[in-house]
């Protein structure tokens, strides 16, 4: 028979036998069996957590995250944690980017319009310069002087329009249009562009004499349906510092597109990649106004080599967002038939 005394320990010993097993069995037999259970739960979860890096080859995720997490002064990692992870990101992506042809985005650039007055004999081969460097102009032909010593010739304009540089109206004879009369002008701008339809050319543009305009003469270039007009001049340089560096995009004033000076014998090439420069900070339209292109041949004349120089700097701006496009193409002009009665 079992003493009252053992009958009353003996329910204490059965709990305690029914709560060790659990312990035990996570543990090491080491362990105290008096330790709290809170202290217990504890290091379970410590063992628990440090398993993963007992057993090489399990859980490489885990793994993963731990080396980068450990590393934060290693080759990519700048910062400690997430920075050095975003910054590995960052090229890994650009890495992607690379293998896959894609390219960066481009800056905005401008739109640089080569245009050529008065129907130069020395157009045609400044047509052909800039077809070497895939680029296209605008030539604005005076159709009276069409033929005459040092000008066009009909068959030179043919071959420039059939290379695919824009063709553009310039008066028939290049006066200065706001010294004429309301009828005059009308008779300048009208007839010529009646001239250069009846060649076989769709004229959208006009480039006023001189760069000289007057509010008639404005007026005479729509009525005469020309789309958009060019002046010489109101962009910024060196005696305009505070002028808009490109025409915007529509124009101000589509009867009277801004443009830089006409270059001449004295222009260096540094000026003309500085409009560049500068037109492609702000944006738009940059007409640039060149005349005859020849050495030593005249006040509105640059040399071949000039031209040259700047076609093959200008050609390396595309991946600046720069391109090169005839102005009625870059403002938009449509062509127009010729107005009845004029």
């Amino acid at each position: 028979m079992i003493p009252s005394a053992a009958r009353r320990v003996a329910p204490a010993d059965r709990t305690v036998r029914r709560a060790r097993p659990t312990v035990t069995t996570a543990v090491p037999t080491t362990l105290p069996a008096v330790l709290p259970t809170t202290l217990l739960t504890v290091l379970l979860t410590a063992f628990l957590t440090a398993l993963p890096a007992m057993l090489p080859g399990t859980l490489p995720g885990a793994a993963a995250r731990a080396d980068g997490q450990r590393a934060p002064g290693a080759a990519g990692h700048r910062t400690a944690g997430g920075a050095g992870a975003e910054a590995e990101g960052v090229r890994a992506e650009a890495d992607g980017a690379r293998a896959a042809g894609t390219r960066a985005p481009k800056r905005a650039g401008a739109i640089v319009s080569l245009t050529f007055d008065d129907g130069d004999a020395t157009h045609p081969a400044v047509a052909r310069m800039l077809e070497r460097h895939g680029m296209r102009g605008t030539f604005y032909v005076n159709t009276g002087t069409v033929g005459r010593e040092r000008k066009l010739t009909r068959r030179g304009l043919a071959a420039i329009a059939r290379a695919g540089h824009e063709i553009g109206g310039h008066t028939l004879t290049h006066l200065r249009l706001p010294e004429l009369s309301a009828a005059e002008q009308r008779a300048q701008i009208c007839d010529d562009r009646g001239k250069l339809v009846a060649w076989g050319y769709r004229p959208a543009t006009l480039a006023y004499p001189f760069g000289s305009v007057d509010a008639r003469a404005e007026a005479a270039a729509r009525r005469c349906g020309y789309d958009a007009a060019r002046e010489v001049g109101g962009l910024r340089e060196f005696s305009c510092p505070a002028c808009p560096a490109a025409e915007t995009l529509p124009p101000r004033d589509r009867h009277a597109i801004r443009t830089a000076s006409s270059a001449g014998p004295d222009t260096p090439l540094r000026r003309l990649k500085q409009q560049v420069f500068d037109a492609e900070k702000s944006g738009g339209v940059l007409p640039l106004v060149f005349h005859r292109v020849c050495e030593d041949c005249g006040d509105y004349s640059v040399s071949p080599k000039l031209l040259e120089d700047f076609l093959g700097w200008l050609a390396t701006r595309e991946s600046h967002g720069t391109v090169v496009r005839p102005l009625g193409e870059a403002v938009g002009a449509r062509y127009r038939p010729l107005p009845r009665g004029e």
